[in-house]
């Protein structure tokens, strides 16, 4: 039930802020957002459960902001568009990763996906040297 929640969190997110930088900036349809959006749910498994999970907000974010970049500008690229492609998906992703930061507290809070960061020493293998603790002696006056 929470993935359903956070699904549709990011997806009125996602839809309110493409509407926004592209509806209203560049004139396209809110029926293209509307689609736009809804191939953009499939970022959310891989970004915000599986690389949030295993590792922290930075990488999820920067792995966000690349995958919305290849997704609005590819599918800016499919769509009837009278701007410039590169700087329209550059302007989208840029606003959609400052949500990311956000959103990415919120889904560790709500998925228990709690951080801790385990510090795992390093081992140094040495080489120890020492005297014997049980030396022989031949003689009993090298004891003495």
């Amino acid at each position: 039930m929470a993935h359903i929640k956070l699904l549709s969190i990011k997806y009125a997110a996602t839809l309110i802020l493409l509407y926004l930088v592209l509806g209203i900036a560049y004139g396209i349809s809110i029926s293209q957002i509307i689609f736009v959006s809804l191939i953009s749910l499939l970022i959310y498994y891989v970004g915000d459960i599986i690389i949030l999970g295993r590792t922290n907000n930075f990488i999820a974010t920067m792995f966000d902001l690349v995958a919305n970049f290849v997704l609005i500008f590819s599918m800016l690229g499919l769509i009837k568009f009278g701007g410039d492609q590169l700087i329209a998906a550059f302007i989208s992703t840029i606003v959609l990763s400052f949500y990311e930061i956000f959103f990415h507290f919120y889904v560790v809070d709500e998925l228990n996906l709690r951080q801790d960061n385990i510090f795992t020493s390093s081992y140094d293998y040495l080489t120890e040297f020492s005297s014997e603790f049980d030396p022989i002696f031949d003689d009993i006056d090298d004891f003495f």
